[in-house]
C-alpha cells in the first residue's frame, strides 16, 4: 500500500498532553542544579574549655571542585589570655582552601585561660549527589 506524499507517523492525539508534560518535566530535571550537602564536622571534645569556637566555613570553590578531606591542627594558645596566637597544620586536608577555611576560623576561637595549645582535628565532608560538571 502506497503512503501519501508528506505522510509520516504521529503521536495520538490523546497523547500530546501527558508526552508534553513528562518532557517538560525531563528538561527542567536536567537543567537545574543540584547540590550536594556540605558539612565541616569538629568533635566536642575539642571545644571543650573554649569560650568562642565558630565552625569553618566550607568554601564555595572547594565545594564545586569536590574537594573534601580531614586535617589536623594544633593551635597554640596565649595561657594568660586564651587567644590563639598561632595556628600549626600538623596533617593537610590536601586542599588548600579547606586548609585555610579551617586556619583562617581557628583563630577565632578563645579559650578560657590557662590552656597553652590543643591539637584537633577537622572534618570536610559533602553528601548527596551534584550534577556540576568539573
Amino acid at each position: 500500500m502506497a503512503r501519501p506524499i508528506g505522510w509520516c507517523y504521529s503521536i495520538p492525539q490523546y497523547m500530546k498532553t501527558p508526552l508534553r508534560i513528562l518532557l517538560t518535566l525531563l528538561f527542567f530535571a536536567v537543567i537545574t542544579p543540584c547540590y550536594a550537602t556540605d558539612i565541616v564536622r569538629i568533635d566536642p571534645k575539642y571545644k571543650k574549655d573554649t569560650i568562642t569556637a565558630p565552625d569553618p566555613e566550607y568554601p564555595m570553590k572547594a565545594q564545586h571542585l569536590g574537594y573534601q578531606g580531614q586535617g589536623i591542627y594544633r593551635l597554640m594558645i596565649n595561657d594568660k589570655t586564651g587567644i590563639v596566637n598561632e595556628v600549626k597544620v600538623m596533617k593537610s586536608t590536601h586542599s588548600r582552601e579547606l586548609d585555610a577555611s579551617a586556619v583562617m576560623t581557628l583563630f577565632n576561637w578563645k579559650f578560657r585561660p590557662g590552656i597553652n595549645h590543643r591539637d584537633l582535628l577537622v572534618v570536610f565532608q559533602m553528601t548527596g549527589w551534584s550534577r556540576d560538571l568539573h
